[in-house]
């Protein structure tokens, strides 16, 4: 089982990572807002997937990690939870095409997508991150990673917030109109 869970998290990286190297190729500039806020939130979420795999692959770490009792139910949900998440990270990131970006560049206007799962939800690639870090907590239950999992996706939800407001400035009404139409969430 832990081959497989890290092979789901490695590969929900890779996609990330590669993702963003090929738009950053094709637009000619990174993609990734240079705020505080979005570096703490990728410091947060990589940390969480390092003690994550620490915990997989490290027995004797799991002393230092507060960890609580598990059972196989717990485990199952969680990498189901992260099988899910992955999927649909991948759906989400490529239904922004050439729009995904990690942060905000606030002197760029991209364009506002309202279609695919963004009709649905509008943040589902947030909303992925959170149901992957949620299904790694699961996995291997600790407090230490379930502090870190939640320092994360607060930070995530304060990372949307800045971002509606950016986009309500770029987009106008027409922002506006999908904020009343369509959920933050789901």
């Amino acid at each position: 089982m832990k081959y497989i869970l890290s092979c789901l998290i490695i590969l929900f990286y890779l996609f990330f990572f590669l993702r963003a190297l090929i738009l950053s190729k094709a637009l000619g500039k990174s993609i990734k807002g240079n705020s505080v806020l979005v570096n703490f939130s990728v410091f947060f979420a990589g940390l969480s997937s390092i003690i994550f795999f620490l915990q997989l692959f490290t027995p004797r770490f799991k002393g230092y990690f507060l960890m609580i009792d598990s059972n196989a139910v717990l485990g199952m949900t969680g990498a189901f939870f992260i099988a899910i998440g992955l999927l649909f990270s991948i759906v989400a990131s490529l239904n922004l095409g050439k729009s995904w970006r990690i942060g905000i560049d606030s002197n760029e206007k991209t364009e506002l997508v309202t279609c695919g799962v963004y009709k649905f939800s509008r943040n589902p690639y947030f909303l992925a991150y959170d149901i992957v870090i949620i299904g790694t907590s699961l996995c291997s239950p600790s407090l230490l990673l379930f502090l870190l999992s939640t320092t994360t996706i607060i930070l995530f939800h304060f990372l949307i917030i800045k971002e509606e407001k950016y986009l309500e400035t770029k987009h106008g009404n027409d922002y506006r109109k999908y904020k009343k139409e369509t959920r933050r969430y789901l």
